[in-house]
């Protein structure tokens, strides 16, 4: 029998990280405007040039994001930023958060784009933005004219694709139904997530083949994305089948952070979604650093600097305070050549090696 599972994977694929803005909603700590904006410019340095920023959404819902514009204008003080070279990507759920992102953009600091985030489960919609499908609707015609008339894309960022923790599987038809009705309003960008890990390999690489069936002959849009969450383990095998039937984008979050927006922050308990609806607190999105290093040792290329990434990892958990879940924050990546454990003094194996104390230089920006 002959294997060759290597015909069919892509040369390289684009990375999206998650971390400031989905990884963050889930944390029970509000994170300074600081650390935000220091993860988000050392991503940039790190070679992303599409990085999620911050949410709009009413700081009463997601307190997490009560900052918005000032990681806005904190990251915008990156020379890649200002030069257009970087795509920043914001969220809003509805018109009141995109007339902020708005403002943003005129004044001079905002997004390229702007996702909203649509179930294609009902129940998840009402328990997630209090709107079934239809009632969203209503609403997104104005949401796609503030961004058209404001300069920055809307993306229809679409939940539930693959199950939901509250109804159960989701029929791929929801979701074709969905992105037929965003183009038939002039959206461009979707986003299918499996919001809560409910997916496995078999059903994600079958709902994405459909996707690529009934879309790939736009070549306009935007859907081939892989956008995990690993509640279960499976999150690694769920990437490598998206990507398999044609996922061109990856979405991850350092740390494996993220999940369902908390309920308390800072000890206060807030509106947002309410508690839990998940089994369990493990619903962070796929982890950055092991996707890096799974598709760097199956030969495609990322696009980033690996090693300055598994970096950041160590320092997320220095700033959370708590180890987290990465296997590849802690064991590395895998020797690629013979080496004498007990030289500790050979410099040429460094990238396996423990990783090294951070110098000035490596976390200064380059040259001009």
């Amino acid at each position: 029998m002959s294997w060759n599972m290597g015909s069919k994977l892509p040369k390289k694929v684009k990375m999206l990280e998650l971390v400031a803005r989905d990884g963050l909603q889930h944390e029970p700590k509000f994170m300074p405007t600081e650390a935000k904006a220091w993860f988000i410019d050392q991503f940039i340095q790190a070679g992303y040039d599409v990085v999620e920023v911050t949410n709009f959404s009413h700081p009463k819902l997601l307190p997490q994001h009560k900052d918005a514009e000032d990681v806005l204008k904190a990251v915008y003080r990156n020379p890649k930023v200002q030069k257009g070279g970087v795509h920043l990507k914001c969220y809003g759920m509805n018109v009141k958060a995109f007339e902020r992102a708005a403002d943003t953009k005129q004044k001079g600091y905002g997004p390229q784009s702007v996702a909203f985030t649509i179930s294609a489960a009902d129940k998840h919609g009402k328990r997630n933005a209090n709107r079934t499908r239809q009632e969203f609707f209503q609403e997104i015609p104005e949401m796609a004219r503030i961004a058209k008339s404001n300069g920055f894309d809307i993306d229809m960022a679409i939940a539930c694709v693959y199950g939901c923790p509250i109804e159960g599987r989701v029929p791929i038809a929801n979701t074709v139904e969905l992105i037929d009705r965003g183009l038939d309003m002039g959206i461009r960008r979707f986003t299918p997530c499996d919001t809560t890990g409910e997916s496995n390999p078999l059903r994600t690489y079958e709902y994405m083949s459909t996707l690529v069936d009934k879309f790939g002959k736009y070549q306009d849009i935007t859907f081939k994305i892989a956008h995990f969450h690993d509640a279960r383990g499976m999150g690694l095998a769920n990437y490598l089948a998206c990507i398999l039937a044609g996922a061109e984008i990856v979405e991850t979050s350092l740390g494996q952070l993220g999940g369902q927006p908390a309920f308390i922050v800072d000890g206060v308990p807030g509106i947002g979604t309410g508690p839990l609806y998940t089994d369990s607190d493990i619903c962070g999105n796929g982890a950055t650093e092991d996707v890096l290093v799974m598709l760097d040792e199956m030969g495609i290329q990322v696009g980033v600097d690996i090693d300055r990434v598994l970096q950041l990892g160590r320092v997320l958990e220095r700033v959370l305070g708590r180890s987290l879940r990465p296997y590849c924050t802690k064991s590395g990546r895998v020797i690629k050549g013979p080496v004498n454990w007990n030289d500790y003094s050979r410099s040429d194996y460094g990238e396996f090696r423990h990783i090294p104390p951070f110098g000035e230089d490596y976390w200064a920006y380059p040259k001009a």
